[in-house]
Formats: C-alpha cells, sequence, structure tokens
C-alpha cells in the first residue's frame, strides 16, 4: 500500500441492476475498461466491512435528513476464496457537497476488539502502518470521534466485489454482489439484499463509454444509496424497507445535535469544509 492508497476525493454515482445477470455486467466492463487486481490478487474479492454508529443510531438518523455534511467510520477486510488478510483498513468518510473524501491506516486484525473498546493502540498503529504518511493523524481523529459519540459495531456488511480501473486511476467501477448484512446489537439476524450494485468513482469528465454502458445495461441510478442504511433499514427498522432512504419529518426539525457538531469541529480541520454544510439538509 503507498500514501495514495490512503485519502481519496472522488465523485460517486451508485446504480441498481435489476435485469442482468452478475456475468453479463462484468462482460460489458471488460470490453471498456481493466479488471483491477489489487497486490496480484485475483480479480473477485470478498469484502467484510463493519459500521459503527451511535446505541440510538446518530448517523443513520443524519443520512436520512440529508445534512449535506455526514461521516461515517467502518473497518473493512479482504479476503480471497473465503479467507481473509489479517489485517483491516480502518476509515472515516466524509460527505459534503456531493464530494466522497477518506482518510485510512492499517490495523492488525488481532487489535480488532481493543480498537471497538478505544483502547490506546498509538504504538501498534504506528507499527503496523510505517511509510505511510497521515496514518497516525487519521487513527487519533478515529480514535476522537470514538469519544465524541460513544460509537459501537452495529452492522457487518459481507459480499463479493470486481473492481475495473483504469492505470490513470482516474476511473473506478466496482461491482458487489451477494451483499449480506449481520447485526451485531442485540439478537444475532442476517438478511440478504435481493441487488447487485455497481459504482462509479470518477475524476473529471465522464468518458463516452461509461454513458454507453448505463443504457447498455439498463442501469437505475439512484440519487440516494447506501448499503449501510440498507442493513440498518432491515435489521433494525424493517418497518421502513430495505430501499427507504429519505428523512421522516420529525427527524428533519430537530436541532443539530452536539456530538454531531463536535465532530464536524473536529473534521473541518482536516478536510476543507464548509461551515454552511452543517446547517444545512
Amino acid at each position: 500500500m503507498n500514501n495514495n492508497d490512503l485519502s481519496f476525493r472522488r465523485k460517486e454515482r451508485k446504480y441498481i441492476i435489476l435485469e442482468h445477470t452478475f456475468d453479463e455486467i462484468v462482460g460489458e466492463l471488460e470490453q471498456h475498461i481493466p479488471v483491477y487486481h489489487f497486490e496480484n490478487n485475483p480479480g473477485l474479492v470478498n469484502i467484510e466491512t463493519t459500521y459503527f454508529d451511535t446505541d440510538d443510531f446518530l448517523l443513520f438518523k443524519e443520512f436520512l435528513i440529508k445534512r449535506k455534511f455526514r461521516f461515517k467510520i467502518r473497518m473493512r477486510r479482504y479476503g480471497y476464496n473465503g479467507v481473509f488478510q489479517p489485517e483491516y483498513l480502518v476509515e472515516f468518510k466524509v460527505s459534503h457537497s456531493s464530494i466522497s473524501s477518506k482518510r485510512r491506516f492499517v490495523l492488525p486484525a488481532q487489535y480488532y476488539d481493543a480498537f471497538v473498546r478505544n483502547e490506546d493502540l498509538r504504538a501498534e498503529v504506528k507499527e503496523a502502518n510505517q511509510g505511510l504518511v497521515g496514518a497516525q493523524k487519521t487513527y487519533r481523529i478515529i480514535r476522537e470521534l470514538f469519544r465524541i459519540n460513544n460509537l459501537q459495531p452495529v452492522l457487518r456488511t459481507c459480499y463479493d466485489r470486481i473492481a475495473f480501473q483504469k492505470q490513470s486511476k482516474r476511473v473506478r467501477v466496482t461491482v458487489d454482489n451477494g451483499i449480506r448484512h449481520t447485526r451485531l446489537l442485540g439478537k444475532a439476524k442476517i438478511e440478504t439484499l435481493d441487488a447487485t450494485v455497481l459504482e462509479s468513482k470518477i475524476m473529471g469528465k465522464t468518458p463516452k463509454w461509461h454513458k454507453r454502458m448505463v443504457n447498455s445495461l439498463s442501469l437505475l441510478q439512484q440519487q440516494r444509496f447506501s448499503k449501510y442504511a440498507t442493513g440498518i433499514n432491515s435489521l433494525y427498522f424493517p418497518g421502513r424497507g430495505k430501499y427507504n432512504f429519505y428523512n421522516e419529518d420529525e427527524l428533519a426539525k430537530q436541532e443539530i445535535p452536539t456530538r454531531i457538531s463536535e465532530s464536524f469541529e473536529l473534521l473541518k480541520g482536516v478536510i476543507k469544509l464548509e461551515d454552511s454544510a452543517l446547517h444545512e439538509v
């Protein structure tokens, strides 16, 4: 991993695919953009993502009211043929003005429980991230976000992904299949998402082949889509329906939670954020 893997600024578009099989989608994409092989591993990757939230799902509710500033914290590990690597990528992702920004660090898998308890792992993180500029600062920020919000793991999402990427890294497309959500608070429960999800991450002008692909695969662009939200809806608020990502009137009328204000003040020193983003929905 190099320093460029630790931070990103891309415009993201998300699509649901209902009319084509996974193999058909992959075949169409291979005509336009090469399969991405991370560290020379096979193209199809197993992904396990653990999401963090408060015990009253504050970050989920912030997503529902569509505040211009939102953040999430998640940890992800990758596997091949069902065998996962012995480390996680821990990241915070900030959405602001239709732009997504990320910061990451590497966490050895044996420290998962200690990290969840927000124990001091500065020495361990330093050792695991030698040569990765900014990793320790990212760890400190995430640890402070844990403290401010009293975060805990609430959802684990697993799926298979194949990624396509130009050598310039200007265009990246991922296709996620077999999405499964596991509840981590209260009684264990698993739900499956009955959809294939395609995400385009593009810096600059959208290529012509991408526009043709949208038509040929009948891609249904989503104004709002979140794997996290489908998991929370289906496992904790099933009455909302899996794909209901819209605000409820009583949520929109609430004042800005103190924890969100404090988190914003912390993050705006790291990512260029306009003060108005905190107050706009």
